[in-house]
């Protein structure tokens, strides 16, 4: 049992994970381009505040251009050639939160931290996904709208935890006790705008009557002409409308709420939808820039610009109430592969019984090469081993470290 589950192909890096991190750090060749174009214009506008752009040098963009370049390309293994096993201890990473590679493996890891979070309180509420959308800006009003949407946010939940009130709405009967935001910002096929956007997890009541009963400007799918029209619960209604009042800074009351079509252009405010999130987090996990690289689309620089500057400084995710005590920025950002494990500890242990490990290092396009040459070796890496015994039943997780306590 014990041999089986150590040589399984379930805990094996495979070929086709050597592969996707080589096509997710071609893009970084673009984004290495741009740092150096930073680089040389030795000042670039890094933060906007109510419409003022402040500069600021940053000596270090040829640092993060050669990082960037190099992302994923070097490994160290140890390796234990009578077992034919090579043990990922590290690779080279350049954390930039412009590089496909690390951010995928960021966005990876902070799903497998932080989902267990949510799940536990899905327990006794209901968590909604909730996508809070401004209409698309241009260039010069990214960095302001994504200021704008995040100050707005915060100030949004203040009505849902009781520090604001509107007289005549009740958000106790939601029973909200905490949220989570992420940012992400997509830009326009057909005319380049840009449009940020929220993604968030509201931690509410059980059993709330969500009824999708109301229909308004954003009920047609324009991208779906064959499906039918998405109408709205009155949860959806209350948000679009605040959501709107606020962004424009009017004041929140519910006059205003149920008037707003008198108040401004956006009779049915600023398009906001719920759903159940039923243990699907992904969305709220994606990183801010993913749709570029989802389109296979190499970051212009312009564009570059204009996120940098929009992301300058900004934090991608915010907890509130219930889940203030984590900090979904913070990830482990190894992955796991110094992290205390029995399980894989103990094989590492029943292997060194055996041979002590060699440290080699070996460069991406090699490693492939050789595993498509049909080379007679074995990698593996603590997330792998860690994430196929845990999905073992419990009666196979006894019986593998029994077998692995005796080899030991």
């Amino acid at each position: 049992m014990a041999k089986n589950f150590l040589v399984s192909e379930e805990n094996e890096i495979t070929c086709e994970d050597f592969l996707a991190v080589s096509r997710r750090v071609r893009y970084n060749t673009s984004v290495a381009k741009c740092y150096e174009e930073f680089a040389k214009e030795g000042a670039i506008p890094y933060a906007v505040s109510a419409g003022e752009i402040k500069y600021g040098k940053e000596p270090n963009f040829e640092k993060r251009a050669k990082a960037v370049r190099e992302c994923g390309t070097k490994w160290d293994f140890d390796f234990y050639p009578e077992h034919g096993v090579k043990h990922l201890i590290r690779m080279n990473r350049c954390k930039d939160r412009f590089c496909l590679n690390c951010q995928s493996l960021e966005s990876d890891q902070r799903f497998a931290q932080y989902s267990g979070v949510l799940d536990t309180f899905a327990r006794e509420n209901d968590l909604y996904h909730i996508v809070f959308t401004v209409p698309n800006v241009l260039d010069e009003n990214v960095a302001d709208t994504v200021t704008l949407l995040l100050d707005r946010f915060s100030y949004l939940i203040r009505f849902f935890d009781g520090r604001k009130k509107i007289r005549g709405v009740d958000f106790g009967k939601y029973g909200y006790i905490g949220a989570v935001r992420s940012l992400e910002i997509t830009v326009s096929e057909s005319n380049g705008s840009y449009h940020p956007h929220l993604h968030t997890v509201f931690i509410l009541k059980k059993g709330l009557d969500m009824s999708q009963v109301y229909w308004n400007r954003f009920s047609p799918d324009y991208r779906n002409k064959q499906a039918p029209p998405r109408l709205y619960s009155e949860f959806e209604v209350l948000l679009q409308r605040m959501w709107c009042l606020l962004l424009l800074r009017l004041e929140v009351t519910k006059y205003n709420i149920e008037h707003i079509a008198e108040l401004c252009d956006y009779p049915d405010g600023f398009s906001v939808h719920s759903d159940l999130a039923g243990g699907d987090y992904h969305e709220i996990f994606k990183y801010a820039i993913k749709p570029f690289f989802e389109k296979q689309t190499a970051l212009e620089l312009n564009q570059f610009r204009v996120l940098y500057r929009a992301l300058f400084d900004r934090r991608a995710y915010e907890t509130y109430g219930c889940l203030k005590k984590w900090d979904f920025n913070e990830i482990d950002t190894d992955l796991g592969l110094s992290s205390p494990d029995a399980a894989f500890d103990l094989w590492i242990a029943s292997m060194q019984q055996a041979e002590m490990p060699k440290r080699v290092q070996e460069v991406l396009q090699k490693i492939i090469l050789g595993l498509n040459e049909g080379v007679d070796c074995k990698y593996i890496s603590k997330a792998t081993y860690v994430r196929h015994f845990r999905a073992l039943s419990e009666e196979d997780k006894i019986a593998a470290l029994k077998a692995l306590t005796a080899a030991e």
